[in-house]
């Protein structure tokens, strides 16, 4: 049974409260290499300048590409900044064999140049008032995006709740490990969990292999007072979800993003 819920099923969070409807020009204002492979491209309003909306973290952007080839095309990309970071919005793109619009992105956007988007749009997001007080993020790959966001707004605004965070997050290699550096610092904090396996190398580091239920089984607590957010491909997602389920973790208790 596929138990992968799609993002309209996830409990709605309350609307920001400051947003600037439709579709609006940003303007690129830095572009950070972070891995060989990843970028991270930062965005202000082109017309008034700084971030012109509020988001939740874990939402997304959709950005509007009107000559691409001879015809419109949308994308959406979730904002790996954090809503404390008032002066810019970033998103993080990795370049992959097939990705058409995002290796477009990766090698031609440069610093003056201007897309327009909408949003922020989505609900994968933590929910103090309804969700449990030890979060627990899965990722894999780029799937890391919308957790860098969550982590810096709980981390770096010393927010309450949820009292326990932890994450596991899956990697090729020691050159992929997007967003390392600062989620080993967080990880120096009592209250946040870090855990990693490469699935390309050998490292004493890290773990190794792919997640499976052995590996999840060493890594998570047996208890239910846990939210699950999970976000990588759906095939990742299933495999960890059914474990999870498998647990007697109930569904609301589980949240999924998926990253094709």
């Amino acid at each position: 049974m596929n138990h992968l819920r799609q993002r309209e099923e996830v409990i709605a969070l309350p609307r920001p409260n400051r947003i600037k409807r439709g579709w609006m020009p940003l303007r690129v204002v830095s572009i950070t290499a972070d891995t060989h492979d990843t970028k991270t491209f930062s965005f202000v309003d082109a017309e008034a300048g700084g971030r012109q909306f509020d988001y939740h973290a874990g939402q997304y952007l959709t950005f509007r590409f009107d000559n691409f080839n001879g015809k419109p095309l949308a994308r959406s990309y979730t904002i790996s900044s954090s809503p404390c970071q008032a002066d810019h919005v970033s998103i993080t793109v990795k370049k992959t064999t097939g990705g058409k619009v995002s290796n477009w992105v990766y090698d031609n956007l440069q610093v003056g140049s201007v897309l327009r988007a909408r949003g922020a749009l989505g609900k994968f997001c933590y929910d103090p008032e309804t969700d449990q007080q030890h979060l627990y993020m899965i990722a894999a790959g780029s799937g890391i995006t919308p957790f860098l966001s969550i982590s810096r707004q709980l981390m770096l605004s010393h927010a309450s709740s949820p009292q326990v965070m932890s994450l596991l997050v899956s990697y090729r290699s020691t050159q992929d490990l997007i967003g390392w550096q600062e989620l080993t610092q967080f990880a120096r904090q009592p209250r946040f969990n870090l855990h990693a396996t490469l699935t390309g190398e050998t490292h004493p580091d890290f773990m190794q292999g792919r997640v499976n239920a052995e590996l999840l089984a060493q890594v998570i607590p047996q208890s239910k007072a846990i939210t699950f957010m999970l976000c990588g491909p759906e095939a990742f997602m299933q495999t960890v979800s059914d474990y999870l389920i498998g647990q007697g973790v109930a569904l609301a208790n589980i949240k999924l993003e998926s990253f094709a």
